[in-house]
């Protein structure tokens, strides 16, 4: 090999080299951005459900009672069961727990407009502190929403939702006979929620 080829073939290698060398980082700076891509993908946004419980059934207890169109005011505790408890974390919870709420407001039988406070004591086997905090239950259309947000306990600073329906009454809602009490079982299961942004 003379000098002439032996300087070309040096040439040669060195560009093959920076070539190699420019390529692995062009690699490297798309996999860092695929990775990064991947890594933000995973990444949770909106609104997640940190802890919920499938079913919520019991009773509601009312003072003087509602009568079918004339509302009044109205003090009322609700009461229930809740099963099919999971944790977005721990998963599912065995056992059951309950729900309460103490409530006041203006209501009939044709319309309700409660708020109040509650608490959720989960299933025993979740090892969490109770959950507290404020809700309100509105009347639409047969259906009761219910609404709040947790302020104390386990999860404060979820937001609560759950819709139920009534099955049966206690008192048919005359003035002799106001409904002073009502079973109740769930038709949306129970949520607390927060927004991961």
């Amino acid at each position: 090999m003379n000098i002439v080829q032996h300087s070309t073939a040096r040439r040669v290698r060195a560009a093959l080299v920076t070539t190699a060398i420019a390529g692995a980082s062009v690699a490297g700076l798309l996999g860092t951005g695929a990775a990064q891509a991947s890594t933000a993908g995973h990444r949770v946004a909106g609104i997640v459900v940190i802890d919920s419980c499938t079913g919520v059934s019991g009773k509601i207890t009312y003072s003087p009672g509602l009568r079918k169109t004339k509302v009044k005011a109205e003090h009322a505790v609700l009461s229930g069961t809740t099963s099919g408890c999971t944790d977005a974390t721990q998963g599912p919870m065995s056992g059951t727990g309950t729900f309460t709420a103490v409530l006041s407001g203006k209501a009939s039988l044709a319309a309700e407009n409660f708020k109040g406070t509650f608490t959720i004591n989960w299933p025993v086997s979740s090892g969490f502190n109770p959950s507290t905090g404020t809700l309100s239950v509105t009347d639409s259309n047969g259906m009761e929403n219910v609404s709040g947000t947790v302020t104390g306990g386990a999860d404060t600073g979820t937001v609560l939702a759950m819709q139920y329906v009534i099955t049966g009454d206690k008192g048919s809602g005359t003035k002799k006979h106001p409904v002073t009490a009502q079973a109740f079982v769930n038709s949306q299961s129970l949520t607390l929620s927060r927004n991961e942004g």
